[in-house]
Parts: C-alpha cells; sequence; structure tokens
C-alpha cells in the first residue's frame, strides 16, 4: 500500500466519521424531544427529588384520591418545606399554549396551525389544595400551587398564567421559583404541624374521602 491509498482510507474515514456526527448533531434535538416526552414524568420527578434531598425537604409522590362516586384524582408530587407545601402537577405539550390565569379555558396548538381547547390547569391543580386543606384542616395559605412543563413548550403569555401562589413553569426553573418563594420574610411552618400533615397526606392512598373530587 502507497502513501497516497493510506491517505486516501484516511481521508475516506474522517469523512464518513464527520458525517455521522453531522448526521447525529441534526437528529439530536429530536430524539432529546421524544424521550422527554414518553419519560417526562420520570424527568420531572428526578428534578423535584433532588431538590428535597438537597434540602431535606419530605416529599409525597402519585397520591390518588377517591370519593363515593369513584371519581379519581391524581397528584403527581407534594413536596414539603420549611415555609410552605407546593402541589406540582405535571404536564408536557408538544406545541404551543396560550390563555390567562383567570380563563377556564386555555388553546393548545398543535402541528398544521390546529388548535384545541382544555380546561385550566391551573384551576384543576387549585381544586386539588382545596381538596388537601379541607382534609387535613391546613392553612389554605400555606399551599403553592405549581404546573410543570417541558421546556421546550412554546407558552405565551406565561407572566399572565400566574399569580401570587400559583405558577406555571418550565422544569428547569422549579429550583430557582422554590427558592423565592421559600426566601419569603415569613415565619416557617410548625414543625410538628407539617408532620402531621405529612402523615395525613399520606395517610389519604387508596382512601375513599367523603367530599367530592372536582
Amino acid at each position: 500500500m502507497t502513501m497516497k491509498d493510506l491517505y486516501r482510507i484516511i481521508f475516506i474515514v474522517v469523512a464518513i466519521i464527520l458525517a455521522l456526527l453531522l448526521i447525529a448533531l441534526i437528529l439530536f434535538p429530536f430524539i432529546k424531544r421524544h424521550y422527554e416526552f414518553k419519560n417526562f414524568n420520570e424527568i420531572y420527578f428526578k428534578r423535584i427529588n433532588r431538590i428535597a434531598l438537597d434540602h431535606d425537604y419530605l416529599l409525597i409522590n402519585n397520591l390518588v384520591l377517591r370519593d363515593h362516586n369513584g371519581v379519581i384524582c391524581r397528584i403527581d408530587h407534594i413536596l414539603f418545606c420549611e415555609k410552605y407545601i407546593y402541589v406540582i402537577k405535571d404536564r408536557y405539550y408538544r406545541g404551543g399554549i396560550s390563555g390567562n390565569y383567570n380563563d377556564n379555558i386555555w388553546f393548545f396548538y398543535g402541528k398544521k396551525g390546529i388548535k384545541e381547547e382544555f380546561e385550566n390547569p391551573m384551576h384543576i391543580n387549585e381544586k386539588r389544595i382545596e381538596k388537601l386543606a379541607n382534609i387535613t384542616h391546613f392553612d389554605k395559605s400555606y399551599f403553592v400551587s405549581i404546573v410543570l412543563i417541558n421546556d421546550n413548550a412554546i407558552v405565551k403569555n406565561l407572566k399572565g398564567m400566574n399569580s401570587k401562589d400559583s405558577f406555571i413553569i418550565p422544569y428547569s426553573k422549579l429550583k430557582k421559583l422554590i427558592k423565592t418563594i421559600e426566601s419569603k420574610d415569613v415565619a416557617p411552618i410548625d414543625q410538628k404541624g407539617l408532620e402531621k400533615a405529612v402523615l395525613e397526606i399520606a395517610a389519604l392512598k387508596g382512601k375513599i374521602v367523603n367530599d367530592e373530587i372536582e
């Protein structure tokens, strides 16, 4: 084999490697989005669990409540911090959403410009908080509602969707949001009262509650 042949082989190998890298770079965003869509519950859980472990917070996942009519209410995460209790709902939007906090109906914009209506997830999550507050007799002011969404969701008027104690945010910003809320100049939750609330809420798993769940 001559040096010329060797250089030709090296050139072909390098060209193939570069072509594969280029294809990988092009496909990576699509692969990443597909993976996140299929596994967003697990991805969100890891982010929330990391926050709980780092700060020694308590966390309850997948709380299911049922009324006498058999209606199921599923709460994805309840994070018990020093000053507030965060009720967190997982959502993944493969497109864009728009709406305002006070609107009962929001809009989803999918592929090919298809527009669909859906119930305001903020209001849905707040109903869960009302239920928890009634059951545990814990002051509703200690609860914060969070709807967690994917980072690449296209959101119109995100600021207008939030209120002082109810938020919809990309999951990558959850840690910062909780840090900001926990830094408020308010007294921490009474530890015994917090532990009592945790035990009462954890005990609700699988039980039938008296009041109807919206």
